[in-house]
């Protein structure tokens, strides 16, 4: 569980530095 905690937050700010680029 620990280590889902991690990994989330990580993969939720990659897809929103994504979206950011393609609304740029």
């Amino acid at each position: 569980m620990k280590i889902v905690a991690i990994k989330l937050p990580r993969f939720l700010s990659n897809i929103i530095r994504k979206i950011k680029r393609v609304k740029k």
